[in-house]
């Protein structure tokens, strides 16, 4: 009675939490239907100018301005699976927390930067003169470097392990026939994606070949995590408010 009573207090956190990744996956998924739009991925500072005084709108998902929401999104539903699954592993679900909400900022961070390229182009496009063209010309290619992948690509990182921290807990806490919220299938999908986003994240640097072939795996078992973890959410915020 008295954990039904605690995770009545966190009932919004649990819809809000279970909403999230939902969200998030449907971002995912503007994002890539912008693979069929035909319009070629800018590889040089001229070019994301280019494309950004073409249409704003455009340069905002081709600078996946998406991905900073979905992240935030996924940062509530992490929040969510800690106050969940808090009781039967305390400091391995804080740990988790932690390096979760580190990953978010990590990924976040470059990706605002980035941004930084729509006032430059527009700053680039009302320049009189070459030597005020090639300032921002400049800029732009300072803030590329900045906000390159690896960045990025350490966010994952962080959020791998926190998802296999979490995942571990809920099936050790299963194995022990504790009434866990998470549901056997979301921890045996989250052990096996957050894995190979591990062996993703080592084959970029010894075999970016194997990377290329990760990568869509890795995609859809995280994306399967997000709604196994939504869904397993859900069920405990409607149980909550029964």
């Amino acid at each position: 009675m008295n954990h039904q009573t605690d995770h009545a207090r966190w009932r919004t956190l649990y819809y809000a939490g279970a909403v999230a990744p939902l969200i998030a996956l449907f971002f995912y998924l503007i994002e890539f239907s912008l693979l069929f739009l035909g319009q070629p991925y800018p590889t040089t500072t001229e070019g994301w100018f280019a494309l950004i005084q073409h249409s704003k709108l455009l340069g905002l998902w081709y600078l996946n301005a998406l991905d900073i929401l979905s992240f935030a999104l996924l940062g509530i539903m992490f929040l969510a699976l800690h106050m969940a699954l808090r009781r039967f592993r305390p400091s391995w679900m804080l740990i988790a927390l932690y390096l979760a909400l580190l990953g978010v900022a990590v990924f976040i961070v470059p990706r605002v930067l980035h941004l930084s390229l729509l006032p430059l182009s527009d700053l680039h496009a009302a320049a009189t003169t070459d030597a005020q063209k090639s300032v921002y010309l400049a800029a732009g290619e300072a803030l590329s470097q900045v906000s390159s992948a690896t960045p990025q690509t350490l966010g994952f990182l962080f959020m791998a392990v926190a998802g296999l921290l979490i995942s571990d807990v809920s099936l050790r806490s299963h194995a022990l026939h504790q009434p866990v919220p998470l549901s056997k299938a979301t921890g045996y999908v989250g052990i096996v994606g957050f894995v190979a986003a591990l062996a993703n994240f080592g084959s970029r640097l010894l075999a970016p070949t194997v990377a290329e072939t990760l990568m869509p795996i890795n995609g859809l078992l995280w994306f399967t995590w997000w709604i196994l973890a939504s869904v397993s959410l859900f069920k405990l915020a409607k149980k909550t408010s029964d």
